[in-house]
């Protein structure tokens, strides 16, 4: 936690070396985040970039080093959100209902993270979003229909699209009766 204070004093200062610290240390874990929101690691790229210039620039927003991560988190949530309003994708699209060789290859062994991953990608982007902001991130439906300036009902209803197309694309593949099996 000291490292933190440190860091975050330092990032206020805008002292390269620490802002190359503080982006060393939580580049991987907000790829991660920016790849749950994105169709591709190149678009995931963009927005991590375009989300640390906004770190680095607000960071004086940043007063207790405990609360350095989860804004950061709030930072790039955000910045994916506004990446999905440029592109004007918060509609329901039709539903690609292939999946990839790998994902039949893998779907009677396990389910892993990748796997999972490459299903939600394959969802329409606007029910990704809310499907990432409600399931993952834990926001609310009214949260979320504030952050994406939609009603509660769109966000309700872009989240049921975005289970029943996952579920679909699991049955597809025998996935949920492997795991039935063992219920």
């Amino acid at each position: 936690m000291q490292q933190y204070k440190e860091l975050l004093a330092g990032c206020h200062r805008e002292d390269a070396n620490s802002q190359r610290i503080l982006y060393d240390l939580f580049k991987a874990r907000l790829m991660g985040l920016c790849r749950r929101y994105t169709n591709n690691r190149e678009e995931a790229k963009d927005v991590l970039q375009e989300s640390f210039i906004k770190i680095f620039r607000k960071i004086h927003q940043v007063t207790e080093s405990g609360k350095l991560e989860s804004w950061m988190k709030s930072v790039v949530v955000n910045t994916a959100i506004d990446h999905f309003r440029k592109k004007n994708v918060l509609k329901t699209g039709p539903i690609d209902e292939t999946v990839t060789e790998e994902v039949k290859a893998n779907a009677e062994a396990q389910v892993s993270d990748e796997i999972l991953m490459t299903m939600v990608n394959q969802l329409p982007d606007g029910c990704r979003l809310v499907f990432n902001l409600y399931v993952v991130e834990g926001y609310s439906h009214a949260e979320i229909a504030t952050m994406l300036d939609i009603t509660e009902s769109t966000s309700r209803s872009q989240l049921n699209y975005a289970k029943s197309a996952l579920k679909n694309k699991l049955k597809c593949h025998d996935v949920t009766q492997y795991y039935e099996k063992f219920a």
